[in-house]
């Protein structure tokens, strides 16, 4: 009965996972950026007074007939921004398996197949720390369907799969801890627990850097209850250089990686923020407000106290059994947690409720402590009183049910689903073969990436320098009956506007949208 509860509250989760999929509408700007890193062709371009078909605006994003599968490129076109391959080699190969087909799904199955794995060892932490079956399976309904959850499967970046390798390394330390005692010969002892860790070090480094904020966090504390806990210097010393030598193989597989930490500017921007002192409650209160805002539906502090205050009860009885005992593998799984929650808001970007997905990747553990902690005290609180058991078990699946509620149909915190871009997008495709004119800010001609999913349905596009003010004389430009105007935020976007519209001789000119540095209208003569 167990074993199909579980999986009926994966099934479950999968299922609203997989609803919120189909109202992601459309993409963050890093979205379309995995999309081109990892399936480019010629690289994209902003040229000035020229046409680009849709062919070769698309190409950009998918992989060609017969380019598939091609790794190298993948890893050299990383190696160029700031971040390690092994996510982007994943994601490429979902991609390669549908040449020529863009769409969010390749992403979001790419993401809930980590989601899947993810949820499975997050089942199997439980289990290693003994958690009820109640608990279990109401921790892993909250972990499934929570907002943020979904949100990390719904943002095709990284993020899912740093989440998989978080847990893993967290449940691999957890089973190392457990069986301290049981594994005396050295040689047995790396081969069972280290190097499971060993391999899921490697390949967590190589999906994303944050990695090693957690890594270090739980090895730290591993490494410190080793040497003063169990007095056993062999297997610190073993634990440590093999940690070493993990990273190092990363390091060699990946040279490009130095250069991210030590000399990007994304590598320099973190460590000059984690050194920074001064922004330390500042960053705190931001990723803590989010943490309780976009997971915990605005009540995190509340429940963090309420647990506080039982365990005060706790302690003020002194009654012998009435004393929580913190297990080793449990302080070294909040430490770990607690380690990577903290490094992250210290080095991650302040970018609003997007920020989310940089400590996504605790969620899932700080909802498994949260869960764990809880049933500890109520348990101490109510031994042996099996009536007032089931009536706090039945408030605690009401609260989590409301939570859910609340934080997905209530305050809507999914994110990543862009619903505004649907009306955009159809009125492109309406409009697909009318002339569409792109006018970009040569300072940041990137940003065009905004427009992809509206650009992508137009026949062809005309781009053009905003700030390059010659008369327009393309034919098909000047005799056109109505013109469709991205225009991008620059200080000669009056000027560029008014440059067209005399060029065009227009009559009439109407505003269609407003986006993110982009405005649209419609021109007619």
């Amino acid at each position: 009965m167990k074993k199909i509860g579980i999986i009926l509250v994966f099934v479950f989760s999968l299922i609203v996972n997989v609803y919120f999929g189909f109202q992601k509408a459309g993409f963050h700007e890093d979205e379309y950026y995995t999309y081109y890193s990892t399936n480019r062709s010629l690289g994209l371009y902003q040229p000035d007074r020229e046409w680009q078909d849709r062919q070769t605006i698309l190409d950009e994003y998918v992989v060609k007939p017969g380019e598939g599968f091609n790794y190298g490129l993948v890893e050299l076109v990383q190696s160029w921004d700031v971040h390690p391959p092994f996510y982007y080699w994943i994601f490429h190969t979902i991609c390669s398996l549908v040449p020529g087909v863009f769409t969010k799904w390749t992403g979001i199955i790419t993401n809930l197949i980590a989601f899947s794995l993810s949820f499975l060892v997050l089942y199997l932490l439980m289990e290693k720390i003994k958690v009820s079956t109640f608990a279990e399976l109401l921790a892993l309904l909250f972990y499934g369907i929570n907002p943020q959850t979904i949100s990390c499967n719904l943002l095709i970046r990284m993020y899912a799969w740093l989440s998989l390798f978080v847990v893993s390394c967290a449940y691999l330390h957890v089973v190392m801890v457990q069986d301290e005692t049981k594994e005396n010969n050295i040689k047995r002892y790396f081969l069972r627990y280290v190097a499971p860790i060993v391999l899921i070090s490697y390949l967590g480094f190589l999906t994303q850097y944050f990695y090693l904020f957690f890594f270090v966090s739980i090895g730290f504390a591993y490494t410190i209850w080793v040497l003063f806990g169990k007095k056993n210097i062999r297997r610190a010393l073993v634990y440590v250089v093999s940690c070493a030598v993990s990273l190092s193989l990363a390091v060699i597989t990946y040279p490009a990686s130095v250069h991210h930490l030590l000399g990007g500017y994304r590598g320099n921007e973190a460590a000059g923020s984690i050194f920074d002192i001064g922004n330390t409650l500042v960053r705190l209160g931001f990723f803590g407000g989010l943490l309780n805002d976009f997971v915990f539906g605005g009540l995190f502090y509340l429940i963090i106290a309420v647990i506080i205050v039982m365990l005060l009860i706790l302690m003020i009885r002194k009654q012998r059994g009435n004393i929580i005992k913190f297990t080793p593998e449990l302080i070294i799984l909040m430490l770990g947690t607690l380690g990577y929650f903290l490094l992250t808001a210290k080095a991650a970007l302040l970018v609003g409720s997007a920020s989310n997905r940089y400590e996504m990747p605790s969620y899932g553990l700080v909802i498994l402590i949260v869960f764990i902690l809880a049933e500890m005290i109520v348990k101490e609180l109510v031994k042996d009183k099996a009536v007032v058991m089931g009536i706090t078990n039945g408030v605690l699946v009401v609260f989590v049910i409301l939570l859910l509620i609340k934080g997905l149909a209530i305050d809507n915190r999914v994110l990543f689903l862009y619903p505004e871009d649907k009306e955009k997008i159809v009125y492109a495709l309406d409009n697909h073969d009318q002339v569409a004119v792109v006018m970009y800010n040569p300072s940041t001609p990137y940003n065009v990436w905004r427009l992809t999913d509206e650009l992508i349905q137009y026949d062809r596009v005309f781009y053009m320098d905003e700030e390059n003010l010659e008369t327009i004389s393309e034919d098909d430009i000047v005799h056109a009956d109505k013109i469709i105007l991205y225009i991008a935020d620059d200080d000669l976007q009056g000027e560029a506007l008014q440059n067209i519209f005399t060029s065009v001789e227009a009559s009439h000119i109407e505003e269609k949208f407003t986006e993110d540095m982009w405005q649209s209208y419609e021109l007619y003569k």
